[in-house]
């Protein structure tokens, strides 16, 4: 039986519908996918670069921290071949901070001293630039890291070492030449000076025209030194940190 006019006209709308929902789908089924592909392609594009990128950066971050390694351990590697052990630092001009415990720094700053002219031999201006024998001690061990409320505020003498030092954490011995290493600090009535070892001391040996004074700096490279220990006693003891 044929359908009426109005349903017949229903029906093909219903079904231009039906073919237009599914031409809709494909469409964005068809965009969807293709949007798929396009961000898998961004990526594949940027990919290799990125991981390129990332190895470079490591590699970079690997040598900044071997350089950092290397810049803190082989200073201190060295000075413990060339001293027997511990980590000198040194500086003529100022103090130096840290925890010396078991370290021999302040032979170094004393050898620092010897090898600048600048500084030379007295006991009339011993409070630096120049210095006695004793004072050389005492602001080498200030230098050092030790403290005034240790060593006192004013250079000890040689007279009044003997109870300075101890109570910085010094022992005394006989003197035994065999018996000394690198630290030591060499003392008998009247003079002073440090053992930095290889049978070497550094001390304030006398200004350069004798006395007690003499002029500002080392005129002849010889009033403060290092030499060898041959010649340089008698010695009566020694005093070692603990």
């Amino acid at each position: 039986m044929a359908l009426p006019t109005v349903l017949l006209k229903a029906k093909n709308a219903i079904s231009k519908g039906a073919q237009a929902a599914k031409t809709a789908g494909a469409v964005r089924s068809a965009t969807s996918n293709s949007n798929d592909e396009e961000v898998k392609s961004f990526f594949g594009i940027f990919k290799t670069p990125i991981i390129i990128v990332s190895a470079i950066a490591g590699t970079i971050l690997a040598f900044i921290l071997v350089v950092f390694i290397a810049i803190v351990s082989i200073p201190q590697i060295l000075v413990g071949t060339i001293f027997g052990g511990g980590s000198i630092s040194s500086n003529i001009n100022g103090g130096t901070n840290g925890n010396y415990s078991g370290d021999i720094g302040y032979i170094q700053w004393a050898i620092d001293i010897a090898n600048d002219d600048s500084h030379g031999y007295s006991q009339c201006a011993r409070t630096a630039p120049d210095y006695d024998c004793s004072s050389l001690v005492y602001y080498s061990l200030i230098n050092a890291g030790f403290t005034t409320e240790q060593l006192g505020s004013y250079p000890f003498t040689t007279a009044t070492m003997p109870t300075v030092l101890p109570q910085a954490g010094f022992v005394r011995h006989s003197f035994v030449q065999s018996e000394l290493q690198a630290g030591d600090i060499l003392w008998r009535s009247g003079h002073t000076a440090m053992y930095i070892g290889n049978d070497q001391i550094v001390h304030a040996s006398g200004p350069e025209g004798g006395g007690l004074c003499g002029s500002a700096g080392d005129q002849t490279g010889k009033e403060i030194l290092v030499q060898g220990i041959a010649g340089s006693g008698p010695w009566t003891a020694y005093y070692r940190r603990a």
